[in-house]
């Protein structure tokens, strides 16, 4: 009879409901979505709150992220800016007249075809990338159509643009436009971008002189990607820098460049593995980093992907890195969903919940524990500090999700006096 019974009130829900779509058409979705729930048999699923994973870590996070004792007076900014025109790389294509095909990854863009098979390629492997347009013609030709769409957006663009609007509200700010403005005694943060000529990573990794002699050890904030390479006065970046933002694909393409640990990894296969994302940033710090026997000033690397971050020091040179990492993990939770704070109901928890801190070594097990999200190991004179990353579930915007990134981690960071 039970049975019986709850098929007929099954029966009767399905018939209520499809009047109503009958009766009133254009009755708003979320007025039927609020009939559906109030008609459901049984309780609704609680939203997530503080008691949920996602609430414990946002809440762990507002509790840890302090101000540091140290804070920046001043930051100079390379000139590098442009236009982000933002829209869906699906109705683009369309626009284009394209159809999607067989993806494909291209080092080099030259035709319209080239970009709709890379955009299959990267949108499979939910991956962003970037690649230059060798085609002029081409290219102002899509970019016109992008940004005359109806449903475009456009916004101010470019790695060093984008980390001086984070540190302008914040700190003085002197914008630079030549090396010969640089000021001295402030830290240089390098932010990359994507790249494909392994040439060009290689040469910004070990050269340490400029084609016009040598280069001032002065310091100062700047970002930049691919663009590094039109000049090689400049080309003297990894000895002279004192930070280092990037992501994963950033990450194995130096790794590959420089056969490096791992650098046989084509390509990473969902959650980039963070025993293997340690490896890398160990070899970076210890091979190109600060020491006494080398002439560098690379000592911390903030590595970020869309699942967790971690943030790679030299012991002895930084301070407040748990908060660093844990404000850089937070805004991008924040921006991602157009929100103030962390809302809980938005994210959600994509990070590994147990990991190895190493897979070339005896690294340690790492089983993650949303109320104490920062998780910290220590290699050979290497400080690593770990946090998961809230993520949007339907994002407002990610383009300059990086810049972002690696701005709060930057003005939650304290440099030591020596440097």
């Amino acid at each position: 009879m039970a049975l019986w019974r709850g098929s007929a009130y099954a029966g009767f829900l399905a018939l209520a409901v499809g009047c109503v779509f009958l009766l009133e058409p254009q009755l708003p979705g979320s007025a039927l979505r609020s009939l559906w729930s109030s008609l459901q048999l049984g309780p609704a699923p609680a939203p997530p709150g503080a008691g949920s994973p996602e609430g414990r870590l946002a809440a762990a996070w507002d509790a840890l992220i302090v101000r540091p004792a140290r804070r920046w007076r001043r930051v100079a900014v390379g000139v590098n800016a442009c236009v982000d025109v933002v829209l869906s790389g699906v109705k683009l294509l369309r626009a284009l007249g394209l159809s999607p095909g067989n993806g494909k990854d291209h080092s080099e863009l030259r035709s319209r075809n080239d970009l709709e098979e890379a955009f299959v390629h990267f949108m499979g492997k939910g991956a962003a990338a970037e690649r230059f347009f060798s085609d002029k013609e081409t290219f102002h030709d899509i970019a016109q159509i992008a940004s005359e769409f109806p449903e475009a957006q456009h916004y101010v663009g470019g790695n060093a643009a984008l980390i001086g609007q984070k540190f302008a509200a914040n700190s003085d700010l002197k914008v630079v436009t030549s090396l010969s403005d640089i000021p001295t005694g402030v830290p240089v943060h390098l932010e990359l971008a994507s790249m494909t000529n392994k040439e060009l990573m290689s040469n910004i990794m070990h050269q340490s002189f400029s084609a016009s002699g040598s280069f001032p050890r002065s310091h100062f904030f700047t970002s930049g990607g691919e663009s590094i390479g039109a000049s090689a006065s400049i080309l003297t970046v990894f000895p002279a820098v004192t930070s280092l933002g990037l992501n994963e694909q950033e990450l194995l393409f130096l790794s590959q460049s420089a056969s490096g640990p791992h650098s046989s990894l084509s390509s990473w296969n969902g959650v980039p593995d963070v025993g293997v994302v340690s490896d890398i940033l160990f070899w970076i710090l210890k091979e190109h980093g600060k020491s006494e026997s080398r002439a560098s000033d690379l000592s911390r690397i903030h590595f970020h992907t869309l699942a967790y971050h971690i943030l790679a020091t030299v012991d002895g040179h930084w301070a407040n890195q748990l908060a660093a990492v844990a404000a850089g993990a937070r805004v991008a939770g924040t921006q991602a969903c157009a929100t103030e704070t962390i809302d809980t109901r938005r994210v959600s928890l994509k990070a590994p919940h147990e990991f190895m801190t190493s897979r070339l070594e005896a690294g340690s097990r790492v089983v993650l524990n949303p109320s104490e999200p920062v998780v910290a190991w220590h290699r050979e004179g290497v400080s690593f500090h770990f946090t998961p990353v809230l993520v949007c579930k339907d994002p407002v915007r990610t383009v300059g999700l990086g810049d972002a990134i690696s701005a709060e981690g930057l003005f939650y960071s304290e440099v030591h006096p020596h440097l």
